[in-house]
């Protein structure tokens, strides 16, 4: 085998990258520099295979600079995460301290409480001290209020019991007034309440004429359709009271108001008892003009306090209850004011 020598330099890059290929190409153009000498076959063989495992050494190298590139790459993100971990607890750290910062300072408001509270207790002590007062006396105080109560709520339910009595009565006068339902509407009747008990009111204009204490016929008629609505009310005793106003008193012929008044409560009985109401249950009275329920100044004024009216007399239980009760309620036909 025939080599062609020749002369040069081996490069420096190369000698340094790999030396057994500097080796290699210096043998070679050593035999291409020396006429008629050939390179050694197994010094060439060595070369090539020192080539080989440096070549071989350069791919492992290569793949572990890669791997290692890899596990940079891993490393990095483990970093990555950590670093973020890190800001998340940095993160819980700051509220947990700010959590801390709000519960100390509402543990020094509750321990300013806690001392006022203390404070207000002892104050309290001390003027229960000084009141000279104990247990056993609110206990006694406790007692007697009660005592007060039980006594209180029996009042309550006798008030109750007689506001039911009451509103019975009252009931069973607006049935009577619904029966008169026309002398009602007429103007001529009108029922009330008075002292917890209910009446019915009667204009003595429908009675009587001018300063007359007699009945006139369209009264007699009026009084017995009134008789026969008392005549169902056999339980109960009604006193008929006469009132006049300022001027018809003086125009009656030396008769007073009390004359007049009591005169036409008296004719009123009489006519009562001829319609079948019990003498008995019926008495008179006569107030004269000093029960007025209206001004006299006017004739409308006027009109109103000549009137009859035809009361319950009050059961002694009635007179009790009553001194509870409003003196005026609202009747079907108006409420009538007590004089």
């Amino acid at each position: 085998m025939k080599y062609t020598t020749t002369s040069g330099r081996i490069p420096t890059w190369l000698s340094r990258r790999s030396p057994a290929a500097a080796r290699l190409l210096a043998a070679g153009l050593l035999g291409l520099a020396t006429p008629g000498c050939l390179v050694r076959q197994g010094l060439y063989d060595e070369a090539r295979a020192e080539i080989r495992r440096e070549r071989e050494a350069g791919d492992k190298a290569r793949a572990e600079a890669q791997s290692a590139r890899a596990e940079a790459a891993q490393r990095s993100a483990q970093v990555a995460a950590i670093e973020e971990e890190l800001a998340r607890l940095s993160d819980d750290l700051r509220a947990r301290d700010l959590r801390l910062s709000e519960a100390t300072t509402a543990e020094a408001g509750l321990a300013r409480r806690l001392d006022e509270l203390a404070a207000m207790n002892e104050e309290l002590s001390a003027r229960l001290r000084s009141a000279g007062q104990s247990v056993g006396q609110l206990a006694g105080e406790r007692g007697s209020l009660s005592a007060e109560l039980a006594e209180t709520r029996a009042k309550l339910d006798d008030l109750r019991r007689k506001q039911a009595a009451a509103e019975a009565r009252a009931a069973r006068m607006r049935d009577v007034a619904g029966r008169l339902q026309a002398a009602v509407d007429g103007g001529k009747i009108r029922v009330g309440i008075r002292g917890g008990l209910p009446l019915l009111e009667i204009s003595s204009d429908a009675l009587f004429d001018g300063a007359r204490t007699e009945v006139k016929p369209a009264g007699r008629k009026l009084l017995a359709e009134v008789a026969g609505e008392l005549r169902t009310i056999a339980d109960r005793r009604f006193q008929v009271v006469g009132h006049t106003d300022d001027r018809k008193a003086r125009s009656a012929k030396g008769a007073s108001s009390w004359d007049v008044s009591a005169a036409r409560a008296v004719a009123v009985v009489e006519v009562l008892i001829e319609r079948g109401v019990s003498p008995q249950r019926l008495s008179a009275a006569g107030y004269g003009e000093f029960a007025p329920v209206a001004s006299n100044t006017a004739e409308e004024g006027r009109a109103k306090n000549r009137r009859i009216e035809i009361r319950w007399v009050a059961e002694q239980e009635e007179v009790q209850g009553a001194q509870g009760e409003p003196g005026k309620a609202a009747g079907e036909a108006g409420a009538v004011t007590p004089p």
